[in-house]
């Protein structure tokens, strides 16, 4: 069948690749990110900075945004120093300190370093150049031992040096000795100047960057059915060229500058297939559908019958679409690039033959595809699990950023929920009696709710906790959350408590007495003879100080009434005991520093008021 390939190249921030049948349909698509470049495979000069023996790991820093993790199983035996003072049983180790070669085998993924390997493989067109690890090997992917014999006689011609070894990639079958040696021989080079970067610099430093994304598209894609390649951008095209004519002249043909004003994967309405890359639901042509859910720990894929079942022969429809999910599922690992483990709930069969059938359907939709897979059987609750290998981040890792709204779980509290949820701790923050006024910042629709459905609420909260609450809506704030700006209440001097501690220091007030006429010819003012008795003492309630008078300490809210009836002794007998001079002046009595509060008094019986005093007994 006849196919053909797209790259879109362009637009430097993204390029693309398609690879189409003669109907249209999309087989084979890759992107690449500008922001996100790849970095499996590339090459750097490393410094181990940790032996990790629990781990069985070394810690590598090359040059990366986080320190590599390099298991010891795949460090080189060149790398290996035999220990001293006899340490180590006699193994060589690594060493902290040690420069190595290493390469990348997996992307930093979330808090995990980048996986490195010390065994290097450098990737052509026909052959992948295996630098320090001797032997030979095929691809899996060829089958025939026919043709696996006619690659064992042709690469025994090729002398190959004793430390180094080789696979023959998919693309070697039917190739001349001449073609495979050329390429051997441009991965020869390549390796040689590696080896020369890294003796003339020191670690971290990067060796070798994985080639331009239109050269490695030739390399891991191009198949034998494909009979022409369509590139849009010129630069792209140069070098895809200069690489086929290194490798494979004949076919320098098959590449085509694409010149026309529509794009090209408009051109051959891809856009719409695309899209349904990055669904989780994939549609079957018999009404069924497929569920594809990527987790932490597996991908899980689910087929159900939906519009095409038949209630009449329910075996026939789950046989039916199980057999038609086998292929759109093998296409779709291969279109996303999903890897790890992958576990596939097929429709429940009850005859052990349909299971049998959908086995082998779907082990040979997976011959296609480039990965590495290991396929077991389908167990007794309908499901089948397999592993792919994972060579790069996927499809969506590569083009999507998990929404800071739902964390990638793709769910949201509903509106009652986070209103709700909102308003308690609106409520949480008032009953405090801390602030008085709180500004509220939630989403448009959340800030609706509550203002219609909740005001009484709000109007109760605002009345009893004594604060205003001022809710505004923002469109750019996250569903579930809010921002609460509190304004603290300042102390009152005039509240009661206040009031009550100025009015019970009557040590601290000013007693002034009231002014005496003089008569006019200057003459002292007759004396008044005291008629009480011995231990008697004028209550001093007569006594009631003007505020307007000068020197008055006494505040015009403080009436006499507030004044207590007990007065120190002390300041009795000096205010009203002593004879006024003959030129009079008012007196102004200006108490003591205040003394430590004395423990409380005895109740006493109060003073009756009468015209006349009391009299005692001498």
């Amino acid at each position: 069948m006849k196919h053909t390939m797209l790259l879109n190249a362009v637009h430097k921030e993204q390029k693309r690749m398609a690879t189409v049948d003669e109907k249209g349909k999309l087989i084979e698509f890759n992107i690449e990110m500008s922001m996100k470049d790849p970095i499996t495979g590339n090459i750097y000069k490393g410094k181990v900075l940790k032996v990790e023996r629990g781990l069985q790991a070394a810690f590598v820093d090359f040059g990366g945004g986080k320190d590599g993790f390099l298991p010891l199983r795949d460090v080189s035996p060149e790398y290996l120093i035999e220990q001293e003072n006899g340490q180590g049983n006699g193994k060589p180790v690594l060493k902290t300190g040690q420069e190595v070669i290493v390469q990348a085998v997996r992307e930093v993924t979330g808090n995990k370093g980048a996986l490195l390997t010390s065994y290097i493989s450098l990737p052509g067109r026909y052959l992948v150049l295996l630098p320090n690890k001797p032997g030979g090997g095929i691809s899996r992917k060829i089958d025939s031992d026919e043709e696996r014999q006619k690659i064992k006689n042709l690469m025994g011609q090729i002398k190959v040096p004793e430390n180094m070894g080789f696979i023959v990639r998919t693309a070697g079958i039917n190739r001349t000795k001449q073609e495979i040696y050329r390429d051997y021989q441009h991965l020869l080079r390549l390796w040689k100047e590696i080896k020369k970067k890294f003796s003339q610099t020191n670690a971290p430093f990067f060796l070798y960057q994985e080639t331009d994304f239109g050269v490695r598209s030739l390399r891991d894609y191009l198949t034998s059915e494909i009979e022409e390649i369509f590139v849009d951008d010129c630069d792209t095209f140069r070098k895809m060229r200069a690489y086929m004519k290194a490798v494979s002249p004949r076919h320098v043909k098959m590449i085509i500058h694409y010149k026309e004003k529509t794009p090209i994967f408009e051109r051959f309405h891809l856009e719409e297939q695309i899209r349904i890359i990055y669904q989780e639901r994939v549609d079957l042509k018999s009404g069924g559908y497929i569920i594809i859910n990527p987790t932490e720990a597996m991908i899980t894929i689910d087929v159900n019958s939906g519009r095409g079942s038949n209630k009449r022969n329910i075996e026939e429809t789950a046989y039916k679409t199980n057999i038609e999910a086998c292929e759109e599922i093998a296409r779709q690992l291969r279109l996303r690039d999903l890897g790890g483990l992958i576990v596939i709930d097929f429709i429940d069969m009850m005859e052990k033959k349909n299971n049998a059938e959908v086995e082998k359907a779907f082990k040979k939709a997976l011959s296609l595809d480039r990965a590495r897979i290991q396929l077991s059987r389908i167990s007794k609750f309908g499901l089948l699990e397999l592993s792919r290998q994972k060579k790069q981040s996927t499809i969506q890792e590569i083009s999507y950023t998990t929404c800071p709204y739902c964390k990638g779980s793709g769910l949201r509290p509903s509106l009652e929920y986070a209103a709700l949820g909102a308003f308690r701790k609106i409520e949480s923050e008032a009953v405090k009696g801390l602030y008085s006024e709180l500004k509220v910042t939630l989403p448009h629709e959340i800030a609706g709710y509550i203002l219609n459905q909740k005001r009484a609420e709000l109007l109760s909260i605002e009345s009893s906790s004594g604060l205003v609450l001022h809710i505004d809506g923002s469109g750019e704030m996250p569903w579930d959350k809010l921002e609460i700006q509190p304004t603290i209440k300042e102390k009152d001097l005039t509240e009661p408590a206040m009031v009550e501690e100025v009015t019970t220091k009557p040590q601290e007030a000013t007693a002034v007495i009231p002014e005496q006429k003089i008569p006019a010819g200057g003459e002292k003012p007759p004396k008044k003879k005291h008629r009480r008795g011995r231990g008697h003492r004028r209550k001093h309630t007569d006594v009631k100080p003007e505020t307007n008078l000068p020197g008055s300490a006494l505040p015009a809210a403080v009436s006499a009434e507030n004044i207590p009836a007990t007065v120190p002794p002390s300041a009795a007998d000096a205010s009203f005991t002593q004879t006024p001079p003959a030129e009079f002046t008012p007196l102004i009595i200006t108490p003591a520093k205040p003394k430590e509060p004395e423990p409380p008094q005895p109740e006493t019986k109060p003073v009756s008021d009468t015209s006349k005093p009391e009299e005692t007994e001498s």
